[in-house]
């Protein structure tokens, strides 16, 4: 990215967020973050106004990283996508500043970052009187951290309330209740081929994954977004979401970890055209 660093500073361990080529039902978009009628649109539709990936696409993120493998951005995407959704972030932001303005709020010292607590490489930017981490490659955490970057405190620091879920029916309950979640689990090789359209480059094994959920108006059904795929948001079964929550150590048992922002979110996919869910795809 070509945009001025004020500071680029030290040190942390990484995990990848990134990964293989697949194929559900998704759905084309505009522009990020231009919010339109709700009432005329597909849940689908609806969620693709927010819908980002976390590299590099002609649609979704022009700016994006060229090597997928090496962006660790699923976290800052998928808190981007929902505080688009949210209308916490300025319209007609680009996906690259969004991401990167998410990254700066999951910081405990937010809006006046340490520099110095900063990751190896990690810059402060400010544009557009928003502050930014430009970090693509270091993870972030879904639990409360005392000093690097966390899912729930980028909620804390947006100004909302996080609330969490560990199974299925909290999941459903967290959706019911605040309309959507970012959700941790992990990129296997079944998972990509839950989606209709093409998969970013994942690394090999089960790789630690965030991803965003809305709630759909069919019971069981979902609207995923997942910065890694690159066909945008995509109606998915509970069935085949459990791909995403199975455990890479033991195939009979599911991992979920979800967060949500309390508070329904302004207008969610909630009441606009259901879609019919295409079998074969669970």
């Amino acid at each position: 990215m070509n945009r001025r660093a004020l500071v680029i500073i030290t040190v942390l361990s990484l995990i990848s967020c990134a990964g293989a080529s697949g194929s559900g039902e998704s759905g084309g978009g505009e522009s990020f973050g231009l919010k339109g009628d709700g009432g005329d649109l597909t849940e689908v539709e609806w969620a693709n106004q927010f819908f980002l990936t976390q590299v590099h696409d002609s649609v979704w993120n022009p700016g994006g990283m060229s090597v997928d493998t090496d962006s660790n951005n699923c976290g800052p995407a998928s808190l981007a996508m929902l505080l688009a959704a949210r209308g916490e972030t300025p319209p007609g932001l680009d996906p690259e500043t969004a991401i990167d303005h998410a990254r700066a709020t999951m910081y405990p010292d937010y809006p006046d970052i340490d520099a110095g607590g900063l990751p190896e490489g990690a810059a402060i930017l400010e544009e557009g009187g928003l502050v930014l981490v430009d970090d693509d490659s270091h993870p972030v955490y879904f639990d409360w951290m005392d000093v690097e970057a966390s899912v729930p405190q980028g909620i804390a620091n947006g100004g909302g309330e996080p609330v969490f879920g560990y199974s299925f029916g909290e999941l459903d309950d967290l959706l019911s209740a605040h309309g959507a979640a970012i959700v941790h689990g992990h990129i296997t090789e079944d998972w990509p081929q839950r989606f209709s359209g093409d998969y970013a480059d994942v690394s090999a094994g089960a790789v630690p994954h965030f991803i965003l959920l809305y709630r759909a108006s069919v019971v069981g059904e979902y609207i995923v977004c997942d910065p890694m795929h690159l066909g945008g948001a995509e109606r998915m079964t509970v069935s085949a979401l459990q791909t995403f929550f199975k455990s890479p150590v033991n195939v009979y048992e599911t991992t979920l970890r979800a967060v949500a922002w309390e508070g329904a979110v302004d207008a969610g996919p909630e009441g606009q055209h259901d879609e019919p869910h295409e079998p074969g795809l669970d």
